[in-house]
């Protein structure tokens, strides 16, 4: 069985760090890396979100020749705007990466991202059992590895086994084709190396993937680091807080509590607006029913286009109603209009 470089404790032990080591530390990878390739040899992905604007201030402001690479098509309009003035106020130039294929041509032919991305690979596998993923399909029901040891974390949890019959197809590929492989595209077209803002306490796989690497820095092919790895969203928000940086207008502010945490006063993440990953830990109004106010348009296309309205009615129907799609007052306008012609009909 494949051994981690390094161990998950360690990694724990990094995150646990005072701040001010992690910024020094964050700093010696970065020189490392970039002092192997040039300024001009490596490239930031931003997205417009809290951690890859975080990510590209600290970098620019000791390495101000690094260039950004930016995959607009899948981000929120607040996002875009904080990618466009990072290019116009910061001077960082920022290189436009396209995907070859358009978001709904990945959703109709591999399938709708929902739950997150572990469950949705899992899902995946289940609504299309072969031979070759007959390995996957029993981790997923049973969390019985090929060595027979039991994996928790793999396991599919029950409330989500209703998805393995649903009347559409479920798949984690989407962020794949329209974000990933468009910046890795563009950074081997343009020869360069990654720097990656991806923080390990984001998800499982983040943190399994950190552990193989061994580290920050790979030097392996074309190069990637991820030099913030082990900082937590409130390293994140204290770095923007403490240094003033504007973010997406979709966070709202930052605000520091009495008790010394920092939060948003609007969204906690953004992203795709599309995406449904954990979109069960949603508060009211969830991202659709903010997206029906904020980007009407593309709520229309997603909704009755692409569509969402089966998937999100058919999680309401087996008893998941945060994920409802019109904001609450316009449903009760509708409920009411429907009583309306009821009481019209029975006159």
């Amino acid at each position: 069985m494949f051994k981690d470089k390094i161990s998950k404790e360690l990694v724990r032990e990094r995150m646990a760090y005072p701040y001010e080591i992690k910024v020094r530390m964050t700093e010696r990878r970065l020189s490392e890396f970039i002092t192997y390739y040039g300024e001009s040899g490596v490239a930031v992905s931003i997205s417009g979100g809290l951690d890859s604007t975080a990510a590209m201030h600290f970098i620019h402001a000791r390495y101000p020749d690094v260039e950004a690479v930016s995959v607009l098509g899948i981000e929120c309009r607040d996002n875009i705007k904080m990618v466009m003035k990072i290019r116009d106020e910061w001077g960082v130039k920022v290189n436009i990466a396209a995907p070859k294929m358009t978001q709904e041509a990945v959703i109709k032919e591999f399938g709708y991202p929902v739950v997150s991305k572990r469950a949705a690979k899992s899902l995946s596998y289940l609504q299309n059992p072969t031979e070759e993923n007959a390995n996957s399909r029993r981790l997923a029901l049973t969390g019985i590895t090929n060595e027979g040891e039991y994996a928790k974390t793999w396991v599919l949890a029950k409330k989500w086994r209703f998805l393995i019959d649903a009347p559409f197809k479920i798949s984690a590929k989407c962020c794949y084709y329209m974000k990933e492989t468009a910046a890795d595209n563009w950074a081997k077209e343009n020869g360069k190396a990654s720097i990656v803002a991806t923080l390990v306490e984001e998800s499982q796989s983040r943190m399994n993937g950190y552990c193989k690497k061994g580290g920050c820095n790979s030097f392996e092919g074309r190069g990637e680091s991820t030099p913030f790895s082990f900082w937590t969203r409130q390293d994140i928000l204290r770095y923007l807080y403490e240094n003033n940086v504007e973010i997406s207008g979709a966070y709202g502010e930052i605000v520091k509590g009495e008790d010394g945490i920092y939060k948003t006063t609007k969204a906690e993440r953004t992203g795709c607006p599309i995406c449904m990953f954990g979109m069960e830990r949603d508060g009211t109004p969830n991202r659709f029913q903010r997206m029906y106010y904020e980007d009407n348009r593309r709520w229309q296309q997603a909704i009755f286009k692409w569509g969402y309205k089966e998937v999100l009615d058919f999680f309401i129907e087996n008893g998941f109603t945060n994920y409802q799609y019109y904001p609450q007052e316009i449903l009760d306008q509708m409920q009411q209009e429907e009583n309306r012609q009821l009481s019209i009909f029975d006159e």
